[in-house]
Parts: structure tokens; sequence; C-alpha cells
């Protein structure tokens, strides 16, 4: 549209949203609102780059202007805080991912109440976690050798976690209760650092995101040996479950999901939970996430409350066991 064709109202949101920090490329256009989705990490891990990919469709079955903000830092409690402490209204929703129910237990000072203070929306893909070790330095060639090599002797294992609270960390510290075995588990800040000192040999094993070590086991660099999904993964078809290997409980799973403020009014969950559940059954979205190793998640805003309930109260119990304290 030309500059001069604008009309009044147009600069005046343009301004007021600009005074927010919002880019001015993102603003009201034809009269749409313009809301917010806070994603609480950097940009390019998979929750953001799954942001990405489903908002604008999002926002286009909803009618508005959807701006990404990542809001990183605390391990995903600073973006947190920020819609938690938002009007409900629908302009300020939170993209996170599993590690906000976990925060309470590995974190010190969480300013928030992850189930109280939210309103859950909609998860919206799985992301499949793999045990993989630096292909030049674990030796075992397979899942069942090295799980009788970590119980038998695991001062010689350590194991990366992505993050505090990670399903890399909690995979961990589950496992070494299975076995009856203490291992160190070092918390990264990303994927990217525990990766690349997996790679390296500075630590031993890992239960890490595919979508983070896809492009190193088809490399050669990192060796997969087993997945903890309920079943086997596309992308890794030789690599056997957990529990297929002897441990029904070892199934952990990543995935992300929209939350909005307490308080949030059920039309307006429902609006953005059918919007999301639309733009999840895209061809174009499926095949994009596939590549990605993720697949959709289609449930209800119920199904989600209800998960977020029960996944925490295991989280805790997991820590407990584990002796893992807020750090």
């Amino acid at each position: 549209m030309a500059i001069g064709t604008w009309k009044r109202r147009d600069a005046l949101r343009l301004a007021a949203a600009a005074a927010l920090g919002l880019p001015a490329a993102a603003q009201a256009q034809g009269g749409r609102s313009v809301a917010r989705l806070i994603v609480p990490y950097a940009p390019g891990g998979t929750t953001d780059v799954t942001a990405r990919l489903l908002s604008s469709r999002i926002a286009e079955g909803l009618g508005q202007t959807w701006v990404i903000e990542n809001r990183s830092g605390a391990n995903g409690a600073i973006g947190a805080q920020e819609v938690a402490r938002s009007a409900p209204d629908g302009l300020n929703l939170l993209y996170s991912n599993e590690v906000h129910l976990v925060l309470k237990f590995v974190q010190r000072g969480v300013p928030f109440d992850a189930l109280a203070d939210f309103t859950p929306i909609a998860r919206t893909v799985r992301i499949p976690y793999v045990l993989v070790g630096g292909a030049n330095h674990i030796r075992q060639p397979d899942a069942k050798a090295l799980l009788a090599a970590v119980k038998q002797d695991p001062n010689r294992f350590s194991f990366a976690g992505s993050t505090l609270g990670s399903v890399g960390q909690l995979g961990a510290a589950a496992l070494g209760q299975k076995l009856g075995a203490e291992f160190t588990i070092v918390a990264y800040r990303g994927s990217g650092p525990a990766v690349n000192d997996l790679v390296s040999g500075a630590v031993s094993l890992m239960f890490a995101p595919l979508g983070a070590v896809q492009p190193l086991i088809e490399g050669g660099q990192l060796k997969a040996f087993a997945v903890t999904a309920t079943e086997r993964v596309p992308l890794l078809p030789e690599a056997p479950t957990m529990v297929e290997l002897g441990y029904p409980d070892m199934v952990f799973e990543g995935w992300t999901g929209i939350w909005g403020p307490r308080g949030l009014p059920a039309e307006k969950v429902a609006a953005v939970h059918d919007a999301t559940a639309k733009a999840l059954r895209d061809d174009e979205v499926v095949q994009r996430l596939a590549a990605l190793g993720c697949t959709p998640i289609l449930e209800s805003s119920g199904d989600f409350a209800r998960l977020t309930e029960k996944e925490q109260a295991r989280n805790g119990e997991i820590a407990k066991a584990a002796g893992i304290r807020p750090e």
C-alpha cells in the first residue's frame, strides 16, 4: 500500500505497536489485531522453529497478525513470566515446551506456577528423543551392550542435558534409577553446546532431541542407540525403543504447546485451539514437521490440561528420587 493511502487509525496503530517494540512490518493490516506469541528461548531451536512454522497459519485462521518475540533466559522462565502477568485477552500467548512443567523442581525462584498461572490451549508437536553417543568415543556396538556397560561401570559415562529440566536430564536421571547407578549429568545452555561436547567426547551420552542430532547421526559423528518413544521412529528404524529393551517406564518425549495467561476465556481458548488444529492438518506443515522428526499432536485443550498435571507430578517424582534440587 502506498504511504499516501494509509489511514490515520493505521498510523496510530503502528505508532502504538512500535512503542511496544513490535516490528513495523507486522502491525495491524486491514484492521487485524496484533497478538504476541512469546517463545522463551533463543531463535533456531526446535521450539522456535516449530513456532515460526505454525504461527502464520494459526494467525490466518484467527484473522489476526501474530508477532513472534524471543524472550530467552532462565530456562524459559523470563518469557513465561511475561505471559503469566499479561491480561487474559488472547493477545499475549506463550509457545514453550515440556521444560515449562519441570522448572520448579530444578531452578530456584521460578516466578510463577506452571499450572495455576496459565491456561493450556493446545499442544502442537511431539519431539522424539534418542540416546546417542560420540561415534569415535563409545565403543559398545548396540544399546544392550551400552546399558550393560553403564550399569557395570557408571563412572565411565557422563550424560548431557540441553538445559536444567530437559528431557535429557530427566531421562538420564530415570535411567540411573532403573540401573541402580549414579553418573554425572551435565546441564548445558541449549542443545548446541551439549551436542558439540558429545561429538568431541567431553561428555559420553545424551538423550537428545532428534532434530538436533539427526544430521550428525547421518554423517557418522554420532551413533543412535535407542529412542524413548513408545514406538520406533521412522527416521531411525534400526534404533529400538527403551521399552523394547526392557524399560517400560522409560518413555520420554519432547513436545511444544501454546498457553495463555490464567483466566483466558473459553471462547478464546477454543478459537486458538481450532486454528492450531487446522494448521497441524495442513499437508505442507506435516511434511515440514516430518523433516524435523516431529509429528503433530491433535488433542483437546482438556487433554492438554490433564497431561500437564500428570507430567508435572511424574517430573517431581523423578527429580526427588534422583536427588535433583533447585539450583
